[in-house]
């Protein structure tokens, strides 16, 4: 029988050789991927702190290397958007309040939430007729510097947990009658369903849901009675993250999908300017 020739005949040595390579290839990149370039690494890491790559996870998840050098090195630590706890004691104190000791101590915010609680300015929220907790639980973030605002933050330094009990007892207290409830600008179909039914397509919540139809829901920050311009610096604080102190990030990331023409619009919708001159 004649001798076959040709690449795949019997014992063709380049085809033998190019097996040999790549097993030979195979073999070195497992040994230098998985087994030295991990090693040396991770003592590199173990120095100098130096972030692990993803060679090294997926070895030390193999097994093949000891990961105990960059499985010990801190985490990010959590962001925390309040410290103030809903506890069984702060409810007390908050439901316990004084409102005559809270008159005397809003004789310091006269100047610009006005002698009841009405802003003088309409940059500045109307506190008359606010939920106790709401305030508490602002104040709270101001003092702690969770909510930034550099003349809240010095008054709110200086309170301790009961001044800011009284402070909010008396706010609660005072009368709503100067403020309007009504928008200055008349309803508009899709801002009317944006606050009632929110955007489902773009996951946006709606207002409503926990500020209330009406725009005003007990525990939560009433959106009716504020001025516009406050309402709508609020808004753009909570979509460019300059305002953090929303716990679960429910109004940023509302925020942070709305236009800015949906904002001007929405604070324009629930916002009044009767507070500037009532205040006066």
């Amino acid at each position: 029988m004649a001798r076959k020739h040709g690449p795949f005949a019997t014992f063709n040595p380049w085809i033998l050789g190019s097996i040999c390579l790549i097993v030979v290839f195979w073999i070195l990149s497992i040994v230098v991927g998985f087994l030295w370039y991990p090693a040396v690494a991770e003592g590199v890491a173990a120095g100098t702190n130096k972030p692990v790559g993803l060679l090294q996870l997926i070895c030390g998840g193999l097994g093949f290397v000891d990961t105990q050098a960059y499985r010990t090195q801190p985490g990010p630590s959590p962001f925390i958007s309040s410290d103030l706890a809903w506890t069984d004691p702060t409810w007390q104190q908050i439901r316990n309040g004084d409102v005559r000791r809270g008159a005397a101590i809003s004789l310091s915010c006269v100047i610009c939430h006005g002698p009841q609680g009405i802003g003088t300015a309409d940059y500045i929220p109307n506190l008359a007729g606010l939920p106790r907790e709401v305030i508490y639980k602002e104040l709270t973030d101001f003092r702690t510097g969770k909510r930034n605002y550099v003349v809240m933050n010095a008054v709110a330094a200086g309170l301790s947990d009961q001044d800011m009990a009284d402070a909010a007892a008396y706010y609660a207290s005072c009368p709503q009658e100067n403020l309007t409830n009504n928008g200055t600008a008349a309803p508009d179909e899709h801002i009317n369903r944006l606050f009632t039914d929110g955007d489902p397509i773009r996951n946006v919540v709606a207002c409503a849901a926990c500020h209330g139809p009406e725009g005003l829901k007990a525990g939560a920050p009433p959106l009716i009675r504020q001025p516009v311009q406050y309402l709508s610096n609020q808004l753009n604080a909570f979509c460019q993250g300059t305002r953090t102190n929303d716990i679960n990030r429910q109004m940023r990331l509302i925020a942070t999908r709305l236009t800015p023409d949906e904002i001007k619009r929405l604070a324009e919708y629930l916002g009044t300017e009767g507070s500037k001159t009532a205040g006066r």
